[in-house]
């Protein structure tokens, strides 16, 4: 039919699909819609792959650092730690005499009392030094003697005439051991003589910034962001002041006991291990042993008799029991618990870098870093991950 022009033409019905019918196939994105996404998807795994690459980058960059800048980092962290234990009294002396007299007070103090203990420490080995060859004939005496107990059991361990090489042999290798320890411990005092200067070095600035830090924080920020700065970094700071001190006062609480329980029983060496029990109470699971057997040992070739010895043992473990189970818990709490896990990937890692000195800064630069995890609303969660306990 033809349309005129003017009129209308008749609109087709819709087509109605009957029941059943499938429905029309999606022919997707056009080309250019779906090239686009593809070159998205790839930028973002781009994206996360080159932040993986940063991060790695970092970390193996600061391990490095911390290697080697050891001469460096470790005087000024333990100096750092020593100024949370004695800025409390820092700012009691402030009150009474000029800031200088109390630098001097403080780092003069510090650095007698490290090289003191230091000389006696030095004393002591070169006693037991002395007395080697007395050592010997007791360690002697007292192998016999298990052998002979242990051959009524089995033949192997039955005693025979040892030659004149065997004693020679033995002696030698027991003076090239003395000898070492000797000039190891010499060393040892030289260089605990000198760090403790360069501490003290530390300690005098670290003071002194301390003290002028709220005011360079109230004239740097705005007056709401400075006070919410200020109450951060002073929780944070009493936190670790009180931890510290807690751990310092429980690790004396222990030593000192072990030190006149040596001093009694005449044992050589008491203030070596009474430092030895001090700086071992840092060290949770192997720091005790560590601090526990030498003595023992000492004890045991020091006293002709096994009585003696005995009832050293008896009272030195029950020091170190009732000072880990009764009197610390007490002290400290368990708000600042570690996991075990923790705590030993600590003790590895600072051990690995720094050697006995970062055994003994493990537990405590690690307890320092959770607490300024958890006084920090966005690393919280971290906190509580590491943690021996949920947290409030």
């Amino acid at each position: 039919m033809d349309v005129r022009p003017g009129e209308f033409r008749e609109s087709t019905p819709p087509t109605i699909e009957p029941p059943g019918t499938p429905p029309p196939v999606d022919e997707g994105l056009p080309p250019d819609l779906e090239a686009a996404g593809s070159i998205l998807g790839r930028a973002s795994e781009l994206g996360g792959s080159r932040t993986l690459a940063f991060v790695l980058i970092i970390v193996a960059t600061s391990l490095y650092l911390l290697e080697r800048l050891e001469p460096v980092l470790r005087p000024l962290l333990i100096a750092i730690l020593l100024c949370y234990l004695f800025l409390p009294f820092y700012n009691r002396l402030r009150r009474r005499v000029r800031p200088v007299v109390a630098f001097l007070i403080i780092t003069i103090g510090f650095t007698i009392g490290t090289l003191g203990l230091g000389r006696m420490i030095y004393h002591d080995i070169v006693s037991i030094d002395q007395g080697r060859l007395r050592y010997q004939e007791r360690e002697a005496e007292l192998e016999k003697a298990a052998r002979k107990a242990m051959a009524a059991f089995t033949p192997a361990f039955a005693i025979r005439p040892a030659g004149p090489e065997d004693v020679a042999a033995t002696d030698s290798l027991t003076n090239e051991m003395a000898e070492r320890i000797v000039r190891g411990a010499a060393s040892a005092f030289l260089s605990i003589g000198l760090e403790s200067l360069v501490i003290a070095f530390y300690m005098i600035f670290l003071l002194q910034s301390a003290s002028t830090l709220p005011s360079r924080i109230s004239s740097s920020f705005s007056s709401d962001r400075a006070e919410r700065i200020l109450s951060i970094v002073e929780s944070i700071n009493r936190a670790i002041s009180e931890y510290l001190l807690v751990k310092v006062k429980a690790s004396l609480l222990v030593a000192l006991p072990v030190g006149a329980l040596c001093l009694g029983f005449g044992v050589t060496g008491a203030a070596t291990w009474a430092v030895l029990t001090f700086f071992g109470n840092f060290l949770p699971y192997i720091g005790p042993l560590a601090s526990v057997i030498p003595p023992l040992a000492i004890a045991l070739l020091e006293f002709p008799t096994i009585w003696a010895p005995l009832a050293f043992a008896v009272i030195l473990l029950t020091i170190h029991g009732v000072t880990a189970n009764l009197i610390e818990p007490a002290m400290t709490g368990k708000a600042l618990g570690l996991n075990p896990l923790v705590v030993l990937v600590g003790l590895a890692f600072w051990s690995l870098l720094w050697g006995f000195v970062g055994l003994v800064l493990a537990v405590p630069l690690t307890v320092i870093f959770k607490i300024i995890l958890e006084h920090t609303p966005a690393t919280r969660p971290i906190a509580r991950l590491i943690s021996e306990q949920n947290l409030s």
